[in-house]
């Protein structure tokens, strides 16, 4: 797998969670001497090519010089999510339901790093799947989150309410506004498509139907600017349990 950028780079070694198999560099590139030292202590090949070749192998020219071939992201399943977290006392997980713009489902990534959730559960059935667009989006934060990858969202809600966590779905139709929601030390985040929202059986299981907020006229915020602004208020919460 290609990821590509200079923080994508840095946070993939930082993190340590995947091979690094060789690195593309474009020749005559300044400020990666930390990659390049790391690249010779760990024996991984550096290859310094020219800009056009390393555009013809991206298809993109947004790569900022520099490349890493690396094994593919191994996603989480639901029971081997509850097992790593099953003597936590906190634990919040986004659910995402037909999220298609893999801009967004990366920017999503990033805010739930940043705010403390525990993981993203999302079905590739209608959701983008893990790409380099969304991990160059993510901006390195694909790397410090647990990925957890369902056959069926509704089966999902079921597992989770199962291990007794309370589903929270986000609709700008909500009956609860979130400053008056007091969340649940296990909590699942649901939040629908760009256009349609939430499907109709994906709401029927939500426990509550919150919506955010809102002073100006546009009617609805992008989701993942919805996600920020909720994991922001999950984490202020679960600072105080």
């Amino acid at each position: 797998m290609l990821l590509y950028g200079k923080n994508v780079a840095r946070e993939i070694i930082k993190s340590g969670r995947r091979k690094i198999y060789e690195i593309f560099i474009v020749k005559g590139l300044k400020g990666l001497e930390d990659i390049i030292r790391y690249a010779q202590e760990k024996n991984i090949k550096v290859n310094y090519i020219d800009k056009k070749i390393l555009y013809k192998k991206l298809g993109t020219d947004k790569h900022q010089g520099i490349a890493l071939n690396v094994e593919g992201y191994k996603s989480w399943t639901l029971d081997e999510f509850f097992k790593k977290y099953k003597n936590d006392k906190k634990i919040s997980l986004c659910v995402l339901d037909s999220i298609q713009d893999p801009h967004n489902f990366g920017a999503i990534i990033r805010s739930c790093e940043i705010f403390g959730i525990n993981g993203i559960i999302f079905s590739p059935v209608n959701t983008s799947d893990i790409t380099d667009t969304v991990y160059k989006a993510s901006s390195g934060a694909l790397e410090y989150i647990d990925i957890i990858k369902v056959a069926n969202i509704n089966n999902a809600l079921r597992e989770l309410k199962k291990q007794n966590f309370w589903i929270y779905g986000f609709d700008v139709n909500g009956n609860i506004f979130l400053d008056d929601v007091n969340f649940d030390k296990k909590s699942a985040l649901v939040f629908g498509s760009e256009g349609s929202g939430i499907r109709n059986l994906v709401m029927k299981n939500c426990d509550f139907l919150v919506k955010i907020r809102q002073k100006g006229k546009v009617n609805s915020l992008n989701v993942s600017n919805a996600v920020a602004v909720v994991a922001y208020e999950v984490m202020k919460q679960y600072e105080k349990l």
